[in-house]
């Protein structure tokens, strides 16, 4: 008897879980992932309380389409451009291990780009959230000024603020070089995309003691069609959110109003991998097993090696060198594991019905119109169908 879609859900899960462990970072995601494949709602999943407060401001019917391109152009700077991120060189840091020692941990390069904004305001312009929505947690103010999605990924920009100081988040430079902040344990507040992986980074420019200004991503874990609005879980308690009862802690689950799609192109090699690319994401299909893929066994009552019993889950560290190829001849370089470059903002693997499937943030803007291939570890993927 072969396994039921719970327990194969599950197994993959327990492997992702293992072989990804620095990959796949959110708190609540092995949670949230095993709760779905036993089919009982999230965690965080409430029909939204009146204890939220949101604030729709329509800035449209003031300023116009100019000032809307005014808004999005900053925004687009932000969050995809080199205006509050500074290019970073390969470097090498020593941490504390917790058992007396250090351990090192290496740094990749980053390169980040200027935003054509006439390009940018053509690619995703239309699908800009730009009414700003706020949610009260305690003396908390989480504001999403403007947002973004397409399929797979969505960009947010959004302030956290605390008159008293904000100090719900731990973040310093390399944590926005690595995993991104993350809520201190003392923190009475916590929030995340539903069913998403995700990464916050802190805008050490501008960001002020008492009030921080964030850029964060997320990777859904399963496509979001046209249409459907991406919701946020918020967290709040009197105390510590993580020392809390279930009936001490007070949760809201907010549409976000960005329903409508980034659109992607699709490219495919001879040999099956498949590429997704919007102009702030990338989705990799690898159909071929690589050094580091992980077999996950199933059940076989007969004892017997048939490989169709076998679900093969791609490892993301076999994604060696990705390169985007434009017409004119120019390459970005998304990742290059031998140069240890990594232009990426976050990526998440093991995605997918069959756990296939790879996903990144890219660490600038792709022209999309002008793409005319993608190189997957020197396999050329060339523009196909859906």
């Amino acid at each position: 008897m072969g396994m039921t879609d719970q327990e194969l859900r599950t197994r993959v899960q327990k492997a992702v879980d293992h072989k990804l462990s620095g990959v796949q970072d959110d708190p609540w995601l092995a949670q949230r992932v095993m709760n779905r494949a036993e089919e009982e709602k999230p965690v965080m999943k409430k029909k939204l309380s009146f204890s939220a407060v949101l604030v729709l401001v329509i800035i449209m019917l003031l300023g116009g389409t100019a000032l809307a391109e005014a808004i999005h152009t900053d925004f687009f700077n932000r969050v995809f451009g080199n205006t509050t991120r500074d290019d970073v060189t390969e470097h090498t840091e020593s941490f504390d291990d917790g058992k007396g020692g250090t351990y090192e941990t290496v740094f990749p390069e980053r390169t980040f780009v200027a935003v054509d904004a006439e390009i940018a305001e053509a690619l995703i312009g239309e699908q800009v959230m730009s009414c700003p929505i706020t949610v009260q947690m305690n003396e908390h103010t989480l504001t999403i000024l403007s947002a973004v999605r397409d399929q797979n990924a969505m960009a947010m920009e959004m302030t956290l603020a605390c008159p008293s100081g904000e100090k719900a988040l731990l973040y310093d430079s390399l944590s926005n070089e690595g995993k991104g902040a993350c809520f201190a344990e003392d923190s009475d507040i916590c929030f995340g995309m539903d069913y998403a992986a995700d990464m916050i980074c802190v805008d050490m420019k501008n960001s002020t003691d008492t009030c921080l200004h964030l850029y964060y991503y997320c990777i859904f874990m399963e496509a979001l069609p046209e249409g459907e609005s991406p919701v946020l879980n918020v967290m709040y308690a009197d105390r510590p959110y993580i020392q809390a009862s279930d009936s001490e802690l007070k949760t809201d689950s907010i549409p976000i109003p960005a329903d409508l799609v980034v659109h992607s192109l699709y490219f495919m090699a001879e040999s099956g991998e498949k590429v997704e690319l919007s102009p702030f994401s990338m989705k990799v299909t690898q159909l071929t097993p690589a050094e580091g893929s992980v077999m996950i066994a199933a059940d076989n009552p007969e004892g017997d090696l048939d490989p169709a019993g076998y679900i093969v889950l791609p490892d993301p560290d076999a994604l060696k060198n990705i390169e985007v190829v434009y017409a004119d001849g120019d390459v970005y370089t998304v990742l290059d594991r031998q140069q240890n470059v990594d232009n990426t903002v976050y990526l998440c693997g093991g995605l997918g019905a069959q756990a296939q499937d790879t996903a990144l943030v890219l660490n600038r803007l792709v022209d999309t119109g002008k793409v005319i291939a993608v190189r997957i570890n020197g396999v050329e993927c060339i523009p196909g169908n859906d």
